[in-house]
């Protein structure tokens, strides 16, 4: 559940490792899509397993997750954040966080993974569009049809019939669609925050820290709401490690490895592994299905994301490149 960043790619920070051969970039950035595909599945099982609510689910992957971020950072000798404005941009992040995770986890907990994914992560470019249109009071022909393309396909997924079904899927559609929008608008809002680098702010540890405080939040509130009482047991213990793990400090530290080496486009693509991937989990395991008509939803959404990557931030009220959450 994740950071997206305007552009896609930077040059790799003060201190970082040397950037590799595209092909080795390419591979580790494959590699990240996958496995930060797997993260709804693997908190759909957390939560089975484990009887937890959503927002502790959310809080496990922040709290696991953001450890090991910051264990890798030390590992790899990343420098430490460093200024007001680093602390503060991580401050914002770790608010998000919450935000994302949050609203991610509760649209999977009502029914539908592969549609709480696919409008999550798709509806994040068409906030962002819409925000920098109205900031910029100008939207460009091209990302108009990128803007129709995606609302359209949003309107399939959403329409009576068109989503996704199956065991998983909850009474109504829409109680999965309410909490991903959410999802995708903060997706939209760490595009924003995070549209240049911020001095003294690198990756590994930015991210681990503002992960942790988010899960902290998270966690403070699964106590103040009453969540169950957690039973540990190996299973629980085990899909904790593969949710925070796994996929979320893993992926990260492949991302982030093998940004530097890849084009802006490469990277924005690569990131479509993850609503894909999911939703192949999602119909495999879970045996989720979508009608024709929700996957051409499903078609026209990843498409429309796919061309604002490839396009990228050039006009700027254009829509940005996406970086897995």
């Amino acid at each position: 559940m994740a950071r997206v960043t305007v552009p896609t790619a930077r040059p790799a920070p003060p201190g970082g490792p040397a950037p590799l051969s595209a092909g080795a970039g390419v591979a580790l950035l494959a590699g990240a899509g996958v496995l930060w595909g797997g993260a709804g599945a693997a908190g759909r099982m957390l939560a089975g397993v484990g009887s937890l609510s959503s927002v502790q689910v959310a809080a496990a992957r922040a709290l696991i997750g953001g450890v090991g971020l910051l264990l890798a950072g030390l590992a790899l000798r990343r420098p430490w954040l460093s200024g007001r404005r680093a602390r503060r941009h991580v401050g914002v992040m770790a608010a998000l966080t919450v935000a994302y995770q949050g609203c991610y986890f509760a649209a999977i907990a009502a029914g539908s993974l592969s549609l709480a994914t696919l409008v999550a992560l798709g509806s994040s470019p068409v906030f962002v569009t819409v925000i920098e249109a109205v900031r910029h009071r100008r939207l460009s022909g091209v990302g108009s049809l990128i803007l129709a393309g995606a609302l359209a396909g949003l309107a399939l997924l959403i329409g009576p019939g068109a989503g996704g079904a199956g065991p998983g899927l909850g009474a109504s559609p829409l109680a999965v669609v309410a909490p991903a929008l959410g999802a995708g608008l903060a997706f939209a809002l760490i595009t924003l925050v995070n549209a240049d680098p911020v001095p003294g702010c690198d990756h590994l540890p930015a991210t681990g820290l503002a992960f942790v405080l988010g899960g902290g939040v998270l966690a403070g509130a699964a106590v103040a709401v009453g969540a169950p009482a957690v039973t540990w047991s190996p299973p629980l213990a085990g899909w904790l490690l593969v949710l925070g793990l796994v996929c979320t400090a893993a992926p990260y530290g492949l991302y982030f490895t093998g940004l530097p080496s890849a084009s802006a486009a490469l990277g924005a693509l690569f990131s479509m592994l993850e609503p894909l991937f999911a939703t192949l989990i999602a119909v495999v395991a879970f045996g989720e299905r979508l009608t024709p008509l929700g996957w051409a939803g499903a078609g026209l959404l990843l498409g429309a994301v796919a061309v604002a990557a490839v396009r990228g931030p050039e006009d700027p009220a254009g829509p940005a490149g996406v970086e897995p959450v």
